[in-house]
């Protein structure tokens, strides 16, 4: 322990008793309580604007901003399922946006410099796979990862085409709007921040920022598919922070951008990489058809006005 986390310590008036390192923190032990003492990046600023939107949900910090370290105060985290665990994330995470939101300005430039950059990834993807289909194609005898692959890659395309066409329709509905929605994101998806105890905690906010709360959304269901059902992941998000229909075409088209699989030489890696991409892509290929779906009917009620 340096002498700067040694003065910070006895600046608030604690005596320490025992202390563990764990990663770049140390839990200090008292007499009668337990802190935590990590380097401070941008954390100070985030709690102070946390508080000033009634989002209380991360352990109390005992420094000031002329500390370069957080001394926070210790929660343990108490033994929960991961499926919880996962529902009280999400759950949280919808609190937070909705606390953080507001509108920001933007412009047709700025939307049309989005929409052409899904487009050519969504372009680069569709020659990626091509390629490798081409490939595999001229092997006389194919390994079971090529086998599955080829197999399951009409499922790539489909996503790929369905995916620019919410696209196009999504530019269509927002090139005239002039801001959209941000909030705080936490920036930062692991179960390992978060605690339950008396009630659930987030923290690691080293990496926060503000922009669309799509971004962390997507990032969460990209974690977390495997585990439930990203349906349900999306219901309990907006039981606190809905979404309107533009943010969900575009969690949407994101989702359902597939990763760049490579082949190595790892039949078993290979194979194990394909199956599951192909089980997210399933997932994410029911949740377009129910958004097409909902386009269906609503266009159908409106031609009936």
């Amino acid at each position: 322990m340096n002498k700067e986390i040694r003065s910070i310590i006895y600046k608030y008036g604690i005596h320490p008793k025992a202390y563990q390192k764990i990663g770049n923190a140390y839990i200090i032990t008292s007499d009668n309580k337990k802190y935590v003492i990590k380097l401070n990046t941008n954390n100070y600023d985030i709690y102070k604007y946390l508080v000033s939107r009634d989002f209380l949900y991360f352990p109390n910090n005992y420094s000031d901003d002329s500390d370069n370290y957080d001394l926070l105060e210790y929660i343990p985290d108490l033994s929960v399922s991961k499926e919880q665990k996962i529902n009280d994330y999400i759950y949280l995470l919808g609190l937070l946006h909705k606390k953080t939101s507001y509108k920001r300005e933007i412009d047709l430039d700025e939307i049309k410099e989005k929409y052409e950059s899904i487009t050519n990834k969504i372009n680069y993807l569709r020659d990626y796979y091509q390629n490798i289909n081409n490939a595999i194609d001229k092997e006389m005898f194919l390994s079971p990862s090529e086998y599955l692959l080829v197999r399951n890659i009409s499922l790539i395309y489909a996503i790929l085409t369905r995916s620019q066409t919410l696209l196009n329709n999504l530019y269509n509905n927002i090139k005239n709007i002039k801001s959209i929605r941000v909030s705080l994101l936490h920036n930062n998806v692991s179960l390992s921040h978060l605690i339950t105890n008396n009630r659930v905690y987030l923290i690691s906010w080293d990496k926060a920022y503000f922009a669309s709360p799509i971004y962390e959304l997507e990032d969460f269901f990209r974690t977390y598919y495997h585990d439930i059902e990203i349906n349900d992941l999306l219901k309990n998000y907006e039981s606190v922070n809905k979404l309107d229909e533009n943010e969900k075409s575009l969690l949407l088209i994101l989702l359902s951008l597939p990763k760049e699989i490579k082949l190595s030489n790892n039949t078993y890696h290979d194979t194990k990489i394909i199956n599951n991409e192909i089980n997210y892509l399933n997932k994410v290929y029911e949740l377009l058809s129910n958004q097409e779906e909902k386009t269906v009917k609503v266009l159908e009620n409106t031609s009936n006005l």
